[in-house]
Parts: structure tokens; C-alpha cells; sequence
């Protein structure tokens, strides 16, 4: 059993837009303030949301040993952690056309094995 607590102090800060071509590979940052938050101690939840429709859950990130991407999130979706720069990246490689969306993401701690 997981249990998560969103934090309300911490603020996130993500670029306006990015644009790529099919093919290419998309580098999206998830850049967590003030400094002196650690990106490190958190765990960051990524969400995909076409026009028209919800938001779907992509993953979650918190370290090599600990994150998780739902069945039917393709492996094309991963993310990596950037410490010097307190940020949590998103990585889509390759890019599809179906990739066309607002990202959005989400830290919070998480206890439990």
C-alpha cells in the first residue's frame, strides 16, 4: 500500500509551449521552487490532457527504484530526474502525432514500500 500527500508550499514551473515533429524526441521540465525544496525528496506525477477530453494519468517518478507507468502508457513516456536544476523531466522519444497535448505535472511524498 502506497499512501501520497500532495504538498501546497512547493511551487512548479513549466515552459509555455515546446514544439517538435514526429520523430523527434520531446524534453519536457517540471521545475520545482523555491530552491530551497528539493526535487529529490518528492515524488512527480505527469498528466496528459487532449483537447476535449480529461486528464490521463502517465506516470509517476521518484527514483530508479521507485516509479510506475500504467498499462497502456507506452514506453515511449519516461522521466528522469535533472537535481542540478530541480526539475523532473519528461521524456517522449519518439514524438507521435497523437502526442499533441497539454502536459501537466504534480509532486507529493509518498510513504510506504
Amino acid at each position: 500500500m502506497r499512501l501520497y500527500f500532495l504538498v501546497s508550499q512547493p511551487v512548479l514551473t513549466q515552459p509555455d509551449a515546446l514544439l517538435v515533429f514526429p520523430g523527434q524526441v520531446a524534453q519536457l521540465s517540471c521545475t520545482l521552487s523555491p530552491p530551497h525544496t528539493t526535487i529529490g525528496d518528492y515524488g512527480v506525477s505527469w498528466y496528459q490532457q487532449r483537447a476535449g477530453s480529461a486528464p490521463r494519468y502517465l506516470l509517476y517518478y521518484r527514483s530508479e527504484e521507485d516509479h510506475h507507468r500504467p498499462a497502456g502508457i507506452p514506453d515511449r513516456f519516461s522521466a528522469a530526474k535533472d537535481i542540478a536544476h530541480n526539475a523532473c523531466i519528461l521524456t517522449i522519444s519518439p514524438v507521435q502525432p497523437e502526442d499533441d497535448a497539454d502536459y501537466y505535472c504534480s509532486v507529493g511524498y509518498s510513504f510506504g514500500p
